[in-house]
């Protein structure tokens, strides 16, 4: 009987604690408010201006699906969630699109300005 209890208790206590382990990390808002500012937002799309100082961390933070254009030359090292690290060079007009992503980072050289186009519409559909 004390076993099947202990078991139970178990299973409750994973059941528990499974949510906690699947929530993303923060919005990138609200994680990093100072360089992630919402400059504009509708039904379709949330724009996101960033201007980052020299030497700025970033926390582990998440974003939707977006459109992310360069203004400024910066290069980052960027962390995901499982501690994977790569380097990336921006450059002014550089246009790129991102799926959601999770990840912190660090400016290691450069003037990083950036607009970032989140699409509702492209997590609505991610969410189908």
């Amino acid at each position: 009987m004390q076993r099947k209890l202990a078991t139970l208790l178990l299973i409750c206590l994973g059941l528990a604690l499974a949510p906690a382990r699947a929530q993303k990390s923060k919005d990138a808002t609200v994680a990093d408010p100072d360089v992630h500012q919402v400059v504009f937002e509708n039904e379709h799309v949330r724009v996101l201006k960033a201007h980052i100082a020299p030497g700025w961390k970033s926390p582990m933070h998440s974003h939707p699906p977006m459109l992310l254009i360069s203004i400024g030359s910066a290069r980052f090292k960027l962390t995901s969630p499982e501690g994977k690290t790569q380097i990336v060079d921006f450059y002014p007009g550089m246009v790129l699109w991102r799926d959601a992503t999770e990840h912190s980072w660090e400016l290691l050289a450069g003037d990083a300005q950036a607009v970032a186009v989140e699409v509702k519409s492209a997590q609505a559909a991610k969410g189908e």
